[in-house]
């Protein structure tokens, strides 16, 4: 069976899952202050919505997050271990992103908007991921899908410009330069 499958493996590593995620909190300790200045700057402090706020690790290659309860998952094991701030930091982001984007966007809540939305909310962290200011705490570009790349090209350049980024701003400027 597959759940047993599952279960062998996470047994398997279950020392490695251990130190790895104590290494990854001490490694996120380290520019998580920083995170949330960058976070605060970027939406002009509007408030984190309630949550649990779990990384939970993962066997596999990608790493969800759920909205609902403000959880989200990352690799029990990965090359290169800083990059899993990158990876903590594109998470978080996503539940203050969608918070927001919500609360100012209401019409995008209806479930026909569910792609539209996860679109522009990950053109949106490439964007701010990449920029000079973050880039300084977290030393690592963030992935970014192929089917954004023209688009983040495009806007990196003129959202950068003034030295500063702000939701509102560039969420405008996403969603009147996507085209699906």
């Amino acid at each position: 069976m597959v759940s047993d499958f599952v279960g062998s493996v996470y047994l398997r590593n279950k020392k490695t899952i251990n130190k790895n995620i104590n290494l990854y909190q001490k490694n996120w300790s380290k520019i998580e202050e920083k995170y949330f200045l960058l976070v605060d700057d970027l939406f002009s402090g509007y408030v984190w919505p309630k949550g649990k706020y779990i990384a939970y690790p993962t066997i596999w290659g990608m790493y969800p997050r759920f909205l609902e309860d403000k959880t989200f998952q990352i690799p029990y094991k990965y090359k290169k271990e800083d990059y899993v701030n990158v990876i903590i930091a594109h998470e978080m982001l996503h539940f203050i992103f969608y918070d927001y984007f919500y609360k100012k966007y209401p019409k995008y809540k209806s479930n026909k908007y569910n792609f539209f939305a996860w679109n522009i909310s990950e053109i949106f962290n490439s964007i701010v991921q990449n920029s000079s200011m973050w880039l300084k705490v977290f030393k690592t570009k963030t992935m970014s899908y192929p089917e954004h790349k023209n688009i983040i090209n495009k806007l990196q350049k003129v959202s950068c410009r003034n030295n500063g980024i702000k939701a509102d701003e560039l969420i405008k400027t996403i969603i009147k330069n996507f085209k699906p």
